[in-house]
Formats: C-alpha cells, sequence, structure tokens
C-alpha cells in the first residue's frame, strides 16, 4: 500500500516510515500542510497518516484540500495528535477523517487504524 505521511517531527515520521516499511508499505512523506496536497497529488496515495498540528495549516486544512482537488484520488485519512484538546475528534471525523489516533501510539495500534481505515473503504 502507498501512504501519504503528513508529519513534521522528523524523528516521529522516520520511525513510523521505517514501522511501515515492515509490514510491506511505501511511504512518501510531507512535512508541512502545504507540501501535503501536493505530495498526494504526484504519488496518488492508497492511505494518508496526517497531523492534525503542523506547519502551514493545520490537519483539517489538508483534509479540505485534498478533497476539494480534482487531481487527487479519495482515500481514506487516519488523524493523529498529541494534543488533548477537547472536540478534535468529532471534528476530525466532520472533515472526513477515518481514523482519530493519539500520540503516542505502538506499532500495533497503527497497524489496527490502518486496517480499520482500508476495511471501512
Amino acid at each position: 500500500m502507498n501512504v501519504l505521511l503528513v508529519e513534521d517531527n522528523a524523528d516521529l515520521s522516520a520511525a513510523i516510515s521505517m514501522r511501515l516499511k515492515l509490514y510491506g508499505h511505501q511511504t512518501v512523506t510531507a512535512p508541512d500542510a502545504i507540501s501535503a496536497v501536493s505530495e498526494a497529488i504526484r504519488c496518488q496515495p492508497d492511505l494518508a497518516i496526517v497531523d492534525i498540528h503542523l506547519p502551514g495549516g493545520d490537519g483539517f486544512t489538508v483534509l479540505d484540500r485534498l478533497s476539494s482537488s480534482s487531481e487527487c484520488p479519495s482515500f481514506p485519512v487516519i488523524m493523529v495528535t498529541a494534543s488533548e484538546q477537547d472536540g478534535l475528534r468529532e471534528k476530525a471525523r466532520a472533515h472526513g477523517a477515518a481514523v482519530f489516533l493519539e500520540k503516542p501510539f505502538s506499532a500495533s495500534s497503527l497497524i489496527e487504524a490502518i486496517d480499520k481505515a482500508t476495511q471501512d473503504t
């Protein structure tokens, strides 16, 4: 599966990418909200993992831009965050996220989230 990972923390992005590779997934990364949409158009992912708090906009802006882009196919999105702010889960669903995952998360939780997101589509 081709996965777009939108995460501004370089160490976390590398760790998630390595974990996904172990499970047979290819990963394309974007470090901010601005490059996320262009990377999605370029790589045509099967799934995206998008952090909520990003430079250049937030994950909700990314989801809105992805859904309004005619050049980008529809694919499930897993929203991730370390924030404990009330209402983020509901807001993620309202913006079209298939799954909401709180950081820190285990590799097994991530794989379960991927399975759930791809089964619901």
